[in-house]
């Protein structure tokens, strides 16, 4: 343990390597240094200390034949007098600091550390040992002035978004702000290799992770909204937005698991997803229910209804770019689409067999108007599908416009 400050000016700390904290503990620095605050220089003086604040300039001087000493932490820049101060005569932190350098003239040499409503000049015993001390206070001035200013600037974002969430506004601006604040404070912290990163970064994390859990908030009032309106796209057969807001879901639940650390907010971010794989789940388990009534329909208008439905639902999920969310991937849509839409195209020609007959028997032009309509749809469908083919010529269609003109004629012939 050190005794006397001026041991420690002694010793070497040419790289900042000062004592350890047992080396401190009970000597005359223990009470001056906060906690995880460490010795980095001790530069002894040959004269008083010049401490001009608010316009005043006051001298003050060691006696007893004691010296003044500059003493550089990796938070603060003290200066004290004698050996075993009690209290430091003027204390800057490194974030206050705009100055530090060392101003050398023909008669004497002093360490000049300015702040924005103060300074101190410092005459040192050894100008090389000064030198290398102002230079470090001026980089860890520069430090940590950036590091407490984005620090600051992002708790006060922080803040902003805890009042906006609490009045239901919108809060994507300051969340973007607060990460670009929290961004610039580890820049801060790891650009200059004598910042103290570790301590910084330690600071750094729990606002960071404020910002974490909030935008999980943000996250989970967004899950609930998307997954409700998912629900009532789909009771009202807007397949589309049913499948988009379902994939804007999926995204934002696995962006809320990456980020949050905090067991309580990941349950219900979990639960959440449960709900949403049950909400997924059914939405395809209905196209496959109506690709099952296609199947099995007696009817060849209920099957055609079917699988239109079923091919509307695969198509809304494509439109909606949707791939790989619950495993399903766009590949696997368009297989099923292709399949789907050839089911479709067979029940088109099938329901319009029956209409055709039916208008055989009862001479009804209504039957071989929809019988055409099927045919025709049946058509488009293979025209837009390269792997889709409806067995329908252009001399089937043409047959049932002879016949819709003989019902017409004979119809109007009876009147």
């Amino acid at each position: 343990m050190f005794d006397r400050i001026s041991e420690l000016s002694n010793k070497s700390l040419s790289n900042g390597s000062g004592p350890s904290a047992d080396e401190l503990d009970g000597g005359p620095l223990a009470a001056l240094l906060g906690d995880r605050e460490s010795l980095q220089y001790v530069l002894a003086g040959s004269g008083g200390i010049d401490h001009t604040t608010n316009g005043r300039s006051t001298s003050i001087e060691p006696s007893g034949g004691h010296a003044a000493f500059m003493i550089v932490t990796n938070r603060r820049v003290y200066f004290v007098l004698g050996d075993d101060p009690g209290t430091a005569e003027v204390t800057f932190t490194h974030a206050a600091v705009t100055t530090a350098e060392l101003k050398s003239g023909l008669l004497n040499t002093t360490v000049l550390v300015k702040t924005a409503d103060g300074s101190v000049r410092f005459k040192p015993e050894s100008a090389d040992e000064a030198e290398e001390i102002a230079d470090y206070a001026a980089r860890m001035a520069s430090a940590w002035g950036e590091f407490d200013g984005a620090l600051t600037d992002a708790r006060a974002t922080i803040e902003d978004i805890e009042d906006r969430l609490a009045s239901g506004k919108e809060t994507s601006r300051l969340v973007q702000a607060a990460r670009s604040y929290i961004s610039n404070a580890h820049h801060a912290a790891t650009y200059d290799d004598d910042a103290p990163t570790e301590l910084m970064v330690s600071l750094l994390d729990p606002v960071e992770t404020t910002l974490d859990q909030l935008c999980v908030a943000i996250d989970t009032e967004q899950i609930e909204s998307l997954l409700d309106d998912a629900r009532e796209a789909k009771a009202s057969g807007d397949h589309e937005t049913a499948f988009e807001t379902l994939a804007q879901a999926h995204s934002t639940i696995a962006d809320g698991r990456k980020a949050v650390t905090d067991g309580g907010v990941l349950e219900t971010i979990n639960e959440l997803g449960s709900t949403y794989d049950e909400l997924v789940t059914m939405t395809f388990e209905d196209a496959e229910s109506a690709c099952h009534r296609g199947q099995t329909a007696a009817d060849p208008a209920e099957a055609v209804s079917a699988w239109q439905e079923a091919r509307g639902r695969y198509q809304a999920a494509l439109s909606a770019e949707w791939d790989g969310e619950a495993s399903i991937s766009a590949d696997a849509l368009r297989f099923q689409l292709a399949w789907v839409t050839q089911r479709l195209i067979e029940a088109h020609v099938e329901h319009a067999d029956a209409l055709e007959a039916e208008g055989d028997e009862d001479d009804a032009t209504d039957s071989y108007e929809r019988a055409k309509q099927q045919l025709t749809r049946a058509r488009e469908l293979a025209s837009q599908h390269t792997y889709a083919t409806a067995s329908v010529s252009t001399e089937r269609i043409e047959g049932l416009d002879e016949k819709i003109e003989l019902a017409e004629w004979q119809w109007g012939g009876s009147e």
